[in-house]
């Protein structure tokens, strides 16, 4: 377990065509430590607009890569609480993936605003899931830090700026690099959740959580998809 101050102030950071997933399994484990640790949530993007949910739906018009798909208008949309001009300090920065981390335009101002956030000093931990990594990598803050990422996403992941300057570990369910913590795809986001929450709160309460949620969550060095994808 480590110090932490409280409350524990997290930001989870919104984009258009975020995966479901990358918030709403993380958010399920922390609505629960929450209950019995204190804890503040802020979702934070680039105005108060709704945020859709794996499609990019911006002022009523589908785009993206799944604008052809066949059913473009199908979506939820997130609420944000803050925008990046507005957002108070935070101890936790976690940034999802999905189809809208490859909109370099569209990201940009989160590419800037994780980067400033990254400098402070403050800050106790920054996870991003799935290919949020990518995202974190072009930050340029990352460089000879160990990282992960989804692994049918891996190659083009590597792609991204700065990202050639990152230490890519390709069988790992999520890796820890001092305050980075960074997990493959999807569903990986919640069991890297559950190895954040043992290590501040200790095993036995991330085991009350897991039993709660009936997850069995894989371990840090568990990834059977960096083979199926042909990465080992």
């Amino acid at each position: 377990m480590v110090n932490i101050t409280t409350p524990l102030r997290i930001g989870y950071v919104l984009f258009p065509a975020f995966t479901a997933l990358d918030v709403f399994g993380p958010l399920n484990v922390l609505n629960l430590i929450s209950i019995t640790h204190n804890m503040t949530l802020s979702l934070v993007s680039t105005d108060l607009a709704p945020v859709s949910v794996d499609r990019t739906i911006v002022d009523g018009v589908s785009g993206g890569a799944l604008a052809s798909s066949a059913s473009p208008s199908f979506t939820q949309f997130v609420l944000p609480t803050h925008t990046f001009a507005t957002a108070p300090a935070f101890d936790v920065v976690i940034v999802p993936g999905g189809a809208g981390s490859r909109d370099i335009d569209r990201t940009r101002p989160h590419v800037d605003w994780l980067r400033r956030r990254f400098d402070d000093p403050g800050l106790l931990f920054m996870m991003t899931v799935c290919t949020g990594a990518s995202l974190l990598a072009r930050t340029g803050r990352i460089a000879g830090r160990n990282a992960t990422t989804n692994k049918a996403a891996f190659d083009w992941v590597k792609s991204v700026d700065h990202a050639r300057e990152v230490n890519w570990i390709a069988e790992a369910r999520w890796v820890v690099d001092g305050n980075v913590w960074t997990s493959s795809g999807v569903s990986a986001g919640t069991d890297m959740t559950f190895g954040w929450v043992e290590k501040l709160y200790g095993r036995n309460e991330s085991e009350r959580i897991r039993n709660m949620m009936e997850w069995n969550p894989l371990n840090r060095t568990d990834d059977p998809f960096a083979a199926y994808y042909g990465l080992t």
